[in-house]
């Protein structure tokens, strides 16, 4: 079967941008990535709208770019990390008509890639590494929940990219 409606979740840091737009450059299937979309749309950065209005509006901000996005015929979607916290976000994400496929990444991974990288709200904090386990930890039993799980530690983007094209398309395109 091909799938084209697919979308990419995991932690902050997991690869989704950056395989998003392999798996767009392979199958020419139209990439959405919901945080630029996000940004352009409202013209701030997701950190500054944060800080303005909160997390729970960036969250309903973020549910209404998903709606949107889903209308469309194909897709590969990168989402942001907390988008499956929103229930509604999960009952698109899960419904059975899009692939979900979670990029797993270890704590110490997603660390070492986004520590000096201080455009992540949810990192601004004293201790980075811990928040991103506490993070992680409340967010697993979501990112669980997609249809394929590719562990990415350890693995370039052409391993992961290759592993997904395999389990989607049955074949590295």
């Amino acid at each position: 079967m091909e799938y084209n409606k697919v979308a990419l979740i995991g932690m902050m840091g997991s690869g989704k941008s950056t395989i998003a737009k392999q798996l767009n450059k392979i199958t020419n299937i139209k990439l959405f990535e919901t945080d630029e979309i996000f940004e352009n749309k409202y013209k701030l950065t997701i950190k500054k709208y944060f800080d303005i209005y909160g997390e729970n509006n960036f969250r309903e901000k973020e549910n209404e770019i998903l709606v949107d996005i889903v209308k469309n015929e194909e897709f590969i979607i990168s989402t942001g990390g907390g988008v499956v916290l929103n229930s509604n976000n999960r009952e698109i994400l899960f419904c059975g008509n899009i692939k979900t496929i979670y990029l797993k990444t270890s704590c110490n991974s997603i660390f070492e890639r986004i520590k000096n990288d201080k455009s992540r709200p949810l990192l601004l904090v004293d201790d980075p590494k811990d928040e991103i386990k506490k993070i992680l930890n409340d967010r697993e039993k979501f990112y669980n929940m997609a249809d394929i799980v590719v562990q990415t530690d350890n693995k370039d983007i052409y391993e992961i990219t290759k592993e997904i094209c395999e389990k989607l398309w049955k074949k590295y395109i």
